[in-house]
């Protein structure tokens, strides 16, 4: 299956028209490009109608709620079904790991859903959460993020696969888990989810403890080792170390 992309002035053009007007008449006009086989059927609305209805469901759950107190929830609840129903309809990693595809599915797909969704979410104008942006700072588009997050930590073993793609607050998967180089290795990551929450999900270490103590012990230690030939106790053994007397 060929996926659509759009290039970062096609996707201003359109954020700007829903953002002045709540609307975009040009759609007819865009000119897509595509990633896959020319041969095959192209991804459309018609694959992502369930998502959509998904995430309006979840949407409508948190409309009482403060999205500032709440965010980190629904970041959460995102997770399984994005990275469920791409995955589901066939697209590869390779596709979903392009940018093109993810301006044109945050700004685009299904009559501007996914636009208005990261609009309610944030409330902001920060553009990248809508994948203007470049390539290099991927890991800031909104959807992006949540899919990686479940193609990173899916597991079928798992009761839950999702368990640990849903894991943690906004913040520890942004800044702590995906913006690191340790934040690459799927063992070590379970292990440091399970350092920072206990086995309800409640945090264990503190923002404060987090930042100016343990993410740096972290970064010290990996500049000269890896985690890639750890196992999970052993990197949970690791990190308990680090915790407590530092890199």
């Amino acid at each position: 299956m060929k996926v659509a992309s759009i290039s970062n002035d096609q996707a201003s053009m359109v954020w700007n028209s829903l953002n002045d007007h709540g609307s975009y008449e040009g759609i007819g006009e865009l000119v897509f490009d595509y990633i896959g086989d020319d041969a095959e059927v192209s991804f459309s609305d018609l694959d992502l109608f369930d998502l959509a209805d998904e995430l309006s469901a979840i949407r409508l759950s948190y409309l009482t709620d403060s999205r500032k107190s709440s965010g980190g929830a629904i970041d959460s609840e995102i997770v399984e079904p994005i990275h469920k129903y791409l995955t589901a309809a066939g697209l590869t990693p390779m596709q979903l790991s392009h940018l093109g595809f993810w301006r044109w599915f945050s700004n685009i797909a299904c009559n501007h859903v996914f636009w208005h969704f990261i609009k309610w979410r944030y409330g902001s104008d920060i553009q990248q959460n809508w994948g203007i942006t470049s390539q290099g700072s991927i890991i800031e588009v909104y959807f992006y993020r949540a899919w990686l997050r479940g193609h990173k930590m899916f597991d079928k073993g798992l009761s839950d696969p999702y368990h640990y793609a849903k894991l943690g607050s906004s913040d520890v998967w942004r800044s702590h888990v995906l913006r690191q180089e340790f934040g690459r290795d799927k063992e070590f990551v379970r292990a440091f989810l399970d350092t920072i929450y206990d086995k309800n999900g409640k945090t264990v270490i503190g923002t404060d403890e987090l930042r100016k103590k343990l993410i740096p012990a972290l970064r010290a230690w990996s500049s000269n080792s890896t985690f890639s030939h750890l196992s999970y106790n052993e990197n949970l053994e690791l990190i308990q170390i680090l915790r407590k007397d530092g890199a």
